[in-house]
Order: structure tokens, then C-alpha cells, then sequence
């Protein structure tokens, strides 16, 4: 997206543009390739890759944006996105800090990113290659969870569900006393 910066400094304003414009139009992540593999300028790039994103990022409408989503979206949906649209509607109604996903493969922290929620989407799962995926999706910050499973099944999903807070916490942005919003599958 900046293939300028292969051998200058600085990327054309188009450039900039499109990546801006990209970020504005919903994409969950850009990528770099020859500037940063073959480029005279990689850290450069990535820098101003950055930067970019930030800035479009600040200046993107999020409530707008979930408001037109739930407008188009095709009624009745399925569970799986009715859950996504209440965990966004919460997190914007009550000022949550995170959206706390439990989940296996990922695919209820990508229904919840879609919906582009202004609070992180903390997404606690035991499958290492369900939190490489989840890298990509937008607002998700995934967490593997290591640690052997509890026999009961209930303790096991808060052992999970305080994993999430506690790394929350030790990244600044859950703080005691905050809102949180908690998304989790049940089991019989």
C-alpha cells in the first residue's frame, strides 16, 4: 500500500490516501509487503503505516458506523449475530471498558468486530491458531489460554473469563469498577 516507500522515505500522497481510505471503509487490517521485505525504508513505513491508521481511526464515527451496519443487516439473523449486536449495543449504552469473548475457533470476537464496538474485544481461547486469526480482525486483542481445564465446567469459563480481566488490567485498559461486557457459549 505504500510501494513508494520501497526506495523513498515518504509515500505519495495517493498513498497515504489509500490507506486512510481504507481503514474508513471498514477493512480489519493493511499489510505491508516489499516495503518492508526488499525496502530501503521498512521501519519507515511501518512508522507512517501506523501513524496513518491512528489518524483514520480517530476520525471514523464508530456509533454511525454500527448504526448504518444494524440498518442494512438482513432480519431475522442468525444467533450468532443478534448476540454480536447486543454485546456492541451494551458496550456503547453502558460506557464498557472491554467486550470479553470466550470462545473456541473465534468466530464470535470476528461477529463482534464487525460491528466495529469502541470498547477492545478481549478474546480468551484455548486454540493457538483461533488466536492467531483473531490478530486480524478488528478490536480484538486475543488471548491464548494455557492453562489445564477444570473438571467443572462453569469454574473453568471464570477461570477464562478472569484471565481476560487480569490481562486487561495489566494492559491499562480495564481498570477497577469498569464496565465490562462478558460473551460466552453454555454448555449442558
Amino acid at each position: 500500500m505504500l510501494e513508494s516507500m520501497v526506495h523513498k522515505p515518504r509515500p505519495t500522497r495517493a498513498e497515504g490516501s489509500d490507506v486512510a481510505n481504507a481503514v474508513l471503509d471498514g477493512a480489519d487490517c493493511v499489510m505491508l509487503s516489499g516495503e518492508t521485505a526488499k525496502g530501503d525504508y521498512p521501519v519507515e513505513a511501518l512508522k507512517i503505516m501506523h501513524y496513518i491508521c491512528k489518524e483514520a481511526e480517530a476520525a471514523a464515527y464508530h456509533t454511525k458506523y454500527f448504526e448504518e451496519l444494524q440498518r442494512v443487516t438482513v432480519k431475522p439473523t442468525d444467533t450468532a449475530h443478534t448476540i454480536a449486536i447486543a454485546a456492541t449495543s451494551a458496550a456503547v449504552s453502558c460506557h464498557a471498558s472491554a467486550i470479553i469473548v470466550i470462545t473456541t475457533t473465534g468466530r464470535t470476537a470476528l461477529d463482534i468486530s464487525h460491528y466495529r464496538p469502541t470498547a477492545p474485544i478481549v478474546t480468551v481461547t484455548r486454540s493457538d491458531e483461533s488466536a492467531r486469526h483473531c490478530h486480524l480482525y478488528y478490536g480484538v486483542f486475543p488471548l491464548h489460554y494455557r492453562q489445564p481445564r477444570d473438571p467443572d465446567w462453569p469454574t473453568d469459563v471464570d477461570n477464562r473469563i478472569n484471565y481476560g480481566i487480569t490481562v486487561g488490567k495489566e494492559r491499562g485498559f480495564i481498570h477497577k469498577g469498569d464496565f465490562l461486557i462478558v460473551i460466552t457459549g453454555w454448555r449442558q
